[in-house]
């Protein structure tokens, strides 16, 4: 496939307003997404479509609903009235779940399982990758849960299942000095950035999460081939790995089927790029790693120990600063 004109597009999927539980008027998050750079932005409120959208200049606006259910929360993007009100009410079964699914996939819905491991607010429903089209692996300001959703997300591709990810800021308010509404961020490879086009490329996994807009970058590709691709293997197969912005003491880790396949220790910032040999089928991905200091473990004690009180004054491992989607290999 020819990527002629296609270019990085970057945007938060995951976004509330005070349409449901959010701080915000959909006014209010526009101006803030401008002002934050984003190319696109989409609105998902707890079990309520979007209203009517207006043309905003340099963003792209995409409607969206996050169903919110006991069972698990989903986005359901691309459609202003995604799903019927009495849904919204009456989903409460993982039956109930395949049937508004069904539904929302009917009138041209894009489905993403947000935070299934959230240990607040998990996916309690069947965890099928098979049910949906796309992963939230990484929710809102790297913490340890998404370590977890980042091994299943692992754990499926070996098991044949080509997910895409995003990470998704679900952004309700910020609180004294923070700018929650990009942390993180999801980069879209697409051919425009209109609705159609970044669904596609998500839809297709060219994605790349980042910790910020114009932070730690990561892209994978392999001759002609980018992430979401899938390449028949050759005797002389080779990715390279780009790494923009890659700062000192963070740790770049590469995954295959098998596990992580080459690690590299940053000993200075700056950009850094890698070219590897693969030998198997399967997949490979990347991301980045930090070490928690005492200011971002304190942080994240008060950020988490109000909804997850198992995890205030844990030992926090290596942290998520940047992460890749994934490019599939076969023989």
């Amino acid at each position: 496939m020819s990527y002629s004109g296609y270019k990085w597009y970057v945007g938060v999927p995951h976004c509330h307003t005070v349409a449901s539980d959010g701080g915000l008027t959909l006014e209010q998050v526009i101006k803030k997404a401008k002002k934050n750079k984003l190319d696109f932005l989409m609105i998902t409120d707890h079990n309520v479509n979007c209203k009517e959208f207006p043309k905003v200049d340099g963003l792209t606006l995409i409607y969206g609903a996050e169903l919110t259910k006991h069972g698990g929360h989903c986005n359901m993007w691309g459609v202003k009235d995604v799903i019927d009100q009495e849904d919204y009410d009456t989903c409460e079964t993982y039956e109930d779940f395949l049937r508004v699914k069904t539904k929302a996939e009917e009138r041209g819905a894009v489905i993403c399982m947000n935070h299934p491991h959230c240990k607040q607010c998990p996916w309690r429903w069947e965890k099928n990758a098979a049910d949906v089209d796309v992963l939230e692996v990484w929710n809102a300001p790297t913490h340890f849960d998404n370590l977890e959703c980042t091994e299943w997300w692992h754990e499926q591709m070996r098991n044949g299942h080509k997910l895409p990810i995003v990470g998704g800021s679900d952004y309700h308010k910020d609180y004294v000095v923070t700018n929650l509404l990009t942390w993180p961020v999801t980069y879209v490879y697409a051919k425009s950035n209109s609705p159609e086009d970044i669904l596609d490329g998500i839809v297709k996994g060219r994605t790349t999460i980042c910790f910020d807009v114009g932070t730690t970058f990561i892209d994978i590709t392999c001759g002609d081939a980018v992430l979401g691709d899938t390449v028949k293997l050759g005797e002389n197969t080779e990715v390279t790995i780009n790494v923009k912005k890659l700062r000192k003491k963070h740790k770049l880790i590469v995954f295959d089927k098998d596990g992580e396949c080459f690690t590299h220790t940053a000993k200075k910032t700056g950009d850094y790029s890698v070219t590897l040999p693969v030998k198997k089928d399967g997949f490979l991905c990347a991301h980045i790693v930090f070490e928690p200091g005492f200011l971002y473990s304190k942080i994240h004690d008060i950020a988490i120990a109000s909804r997850i009180p198992e995890q205030k004054g844990m030992d926090l491992p290596p942290l998520i600063f940047a992460q890749s989607g994934a490019i599939y290999f076969e023989k």
